[in-house]
């Protein structure tokens, strides 16, 4: 009888050995899941992330077009004294050709990502995020150009 008890402890002993490793391991799929969620979730992200810079730089390319075309306009009308004058021009011109900058930058920056697998992390990491702080700066700086200019050709259209 004493040695079936002690067969029975070793047993439920055993029993409970094995329940905690079926239930570390349904936290460890858990834990897995979440990850793998979180992951996919920071993927999508940084997907967003990049569209919607492309779509932010093609308005300010169509922005800056539609600029161009209405200083060379206005540079020339009325022929005897024009509203703006006609070198001013060169700003918007200018503005379009950092946007063709901004966007080998931001090809950079892809072409970095697209590497991730092999990153270093200690030094990878922080590059990536200085490159995307900085270009962050420089999209915001063509945002205000672009729109300064816009606003100074309203006020002269206005004024005139």
């Amino acid at each position: 009888m004493e040695q079936t008890n002690k067969l029975l402890e070793k047993i439920l002993e055993l029993l409970a050995k094995n329940e905690a490793r079926i239930s570390t391991n349904e936290f460890s799929s858990e834990g897995d899941k979440l990850i793998e969620k979180t992951e996919k979730e920071g993927e999508e992200a940084s997907k967003k992330i990049q569209s919607t810079f492309d779509r932010i730089h093609d308005k300010l390319f169509t922005v800056n077009g539609i600029l161009v075309a209405s200083f060379f306009g206005l540079g020339k009308f009325p022929t005897d004294n024009p509203i703006v004058s006609l070198w001013l021009v060169l700003f918007p011109i200018f503005v379009l050709c950092y946007l063709i900058y901004l966007e080998q930058q931001q090809m950079e920056i892809y072409r970095h990502a697209s590497q991730r697998m092999n990153w270093n992390f200690d030094k990878d990491v922080a590059k990536y995020g200085k490159m995307i702080n900085r270009q962050n700066l420089k999209s915001l700086f063509a945002i205000i150009v672009t729109f300064g200019l816009f606003i100074y050709l309203a006020i002269k259209v206005i004024i005139y």
